[in-house]
């Protein structure tokens, strides 16, 4: 099976959603008929900052040690960042995301893809102070639990990745976290 081709698949039917979705919500950027809204570039300093591979160590909600790497390259004319996340051992998680701008509602989102089946769709106000912290929004299912995740950088060669859940959007829980430092 060709991994790369049902990525990218599953990508194009998820901004295909994400479009309909927040242009059903969300007003359209104007734009002559002869122009189409130009992509927005990655945001200053995300790319500089993220691009390579790090290697991480942290803590699940129930106090295990949890080891993980991850990378990110700039990818499609620097519109979007790749992401990749692999647990080691005993753990098995694996992610694989894009971040970038979806250009008919001009908003900052991670979509990403896991090892269990998952396609979810997070939205960001962009990275803001050296931190971008990405909300989950409904995209293919209700769900009644809301996710986030926060990348915030520690120093200029580590950033600290934070999963939280919540119920009721105001309460959040920690489900891990993990220290990257650049390898």
């Amino acid at each position: 099976m060709n991994w790369n081709r049902i990525f990218l698949t599953t990508i194009g039917i998820v901004l295909m959603a994400v479009s309909v979705t927040f242009s059903q919500g969300t007003p359209k950027a104007t734009s002559s008929p002869s122009q189409p809204n130009a992509p927005k570039q990655l945001p200053a300093g995300l790319e500089e900052f993220f691009v390579g591979e790090w290697t991480g160590a942290g803590e699940l909600s129930n106090g295990r040690n949890i080891e993980a790497d991850v990378s990110f390259a700039a990818d499609l004319d620097n519109q979007w960042l790749n992401y990749s996340h692999n647990d080691r051992a005993p753990n098995k998680y694996k992610a694989r995301g894009m971040w970038g701008f979806e250009r008919n509602s001009g908003r900052f989102v991670m979509l990403l893809n896991d090892n269990f089946g998952g396609a979810r769709l997070f939205v960001s106000d962009g990275w803001l102070d050296g931190r971008i912290v990405f909300n989950s929004e409904k995209l293919l299912v209700l769900s009644s639990v809301q996710e986030r995740f926060t990348f915030a950088r520690e120093s200029a060669t580590t950033f600290r990745m934070t999963y939280e859940i919540s119920r009721d959007g105001k309460t959040w829980r920690i489900g891990d976290y993990l220290i990257f430092r650049r390898k």
